[in-house]
C-alpha cells in the first residue's frame, strides 16, 4: 500500500516534470516544478531502493535546486559531474554490478546529463542539447532495461520521462543544424 502511494506520488512528480517543459525556460513556475517533480522522484527511489535512479534523482534535484541561483560554470561542472563521479564511485563501492550488470548504461547517461546541467545553453547550445539528449536517451534505456527484463514498475516512470525529455533536445539540435 505505501509502496502504491509513492508510485502515484512519482506519477504526479513525471506529469510535473513533463508539464514545465512547456513553461517558459528559466521561469519561477518551472523551477519549483522541476524542484518538486525531481524531490518526489528522487524519494521514490529511494523508498524502493532503486540505487541507480536514487543516483540520478541526487544529481537532478541538485540541479533544480541550482536555477534559483546563478552561479559560475565551474562551480556547476564541479557540482554536478562531482556528485556524478561520487555516485557512481557509491555504487562501484557497494558492487552494484552482481544487483544490475546493465548499470553503466544509466551512469553514462547520468554523467552527459550532469554534463547537460552544468553547460550554459546559452553559450554551448549545441554541447548542452546534446548532452542532456544523450543523457536523457541513455537513461531511457536503462529504464527501458529495469521495466522489461526487471519487471520495475518505478522504471516506468523514468523511461516515458526519459523519452519525453530527450525530444527537446533533439528538436533543438535540428533547428540549429536543419
Amino acid at each position: 500500500m505505501r509502496k502504491n502511494i509513492f508510485l502515484f506520488a512519482g506519477i504526479l512528480a513525471m506529469i510535473g516534470l513533463v508539464t514545465g517543459t512547456f513553461l517558459q525556460g528559466g521561469s519561477l513556475a518551472q523551477k519549483i516544478l522541476f524542484l518538486i517533480g525531481a524531490l518526489a522522484l528522487m524519494l521514490l527511489a529511494y523508498v524502493n531502493h532503486q540505487k541507480m535512479f536514487l543516483v540520478i534523482g541526487v544529481v537532478v534535484v541538485l540541479s533544480a535546486a541550482l536555477a534559483f541561483w546563478d552561479t559560475a560554470l565551474l562551480i556547476r561542472y564541479l557540482i554536478f559531474v562531482g556528485a556524478s563521479i561520487i555516485g557512481i564511485g557509491y555504487l562501484f563501492k557497494i558492487n552494484f554490478s552482481r544487483e544490475d550488470k546493465y548499470w553503466p548504461i544509466g551512469a553514462f547517461g547520468l554523467l552527459l546529463l550532469a554534463a547537460g546541467f552544468a553547460t550554459d545553453a546559452a553559450v554551448y547550445s549545441v554541447l548542452f542539447n546534446v548532452f542532456l539528449g544523450l543523457g536523457s536517451i541513455l537513461v531511457a534505456i536503462y529504464s527501458g532495461i529495469g521495466v522489461f527484463l526487471y519487471k520495475n514498475k518505478i522504471a516506468w516512470i523514468w523511461l516515458i520521462l526519459n523519452i519525453f525529455f530527450s525530444i527537446n533536445p533533439a528538436i533543438n539540435i535540428e533547428k540549429i543544424f536543419g
